[in-house]
């Protein structure tokens, strides 16, 4: 009969005990979060070719080249931009020169000329 209390005392001591473990972060494992936040952080050069602008949802499609900080081959992609204003400087068929951020599963233009 012995077991079965042990067990128990196993399982409701693991269970409350998983909370803190979450709370105290990952007990010094590297799981990619710092990198991420890096990568999120640093500014991103890139040339296209504008193919499209979407002034309502405030979006640009560019053809552009390789992005050597990301190791991106070159690919047409749609940018959110941080500001709408950049928009007035991009119109169709035109080469620019972009600065962009990740923020999250975006990428984000932060200057264009």
């Amino acid at each position: 009969m012995k077991h079965p209390v042990v067990l128990a005392a196993v399982l409701a001591s693991s269970v409350a005990m998983s909370p803190l473990g979450r709370a105290q972060g990952t007990g010094g494992m590297d799981t990619g979060k710092k990198a991420d936040k890096k990568s999120e952080s640093q500014a991103h050069k890139g040339v296209g070719t504008v193919k499209k602008v979407d002034p309502a949802g405030g979006k640009v499609t560019l053809a552009h080249g390789p992005v050597q900080s990301l190791k991106w081959p070159a690919m047409t992609m749609t940018f959110i931009v941080k500001d709408k204003a950049l928009l007035g400087k991009l119109s169709l068929d035109k080469k620019v020169e972009f600065e962009f951020v990740q923020q999250g599963s975006d990428y984000v233009i932060t200057s264009a000329k």
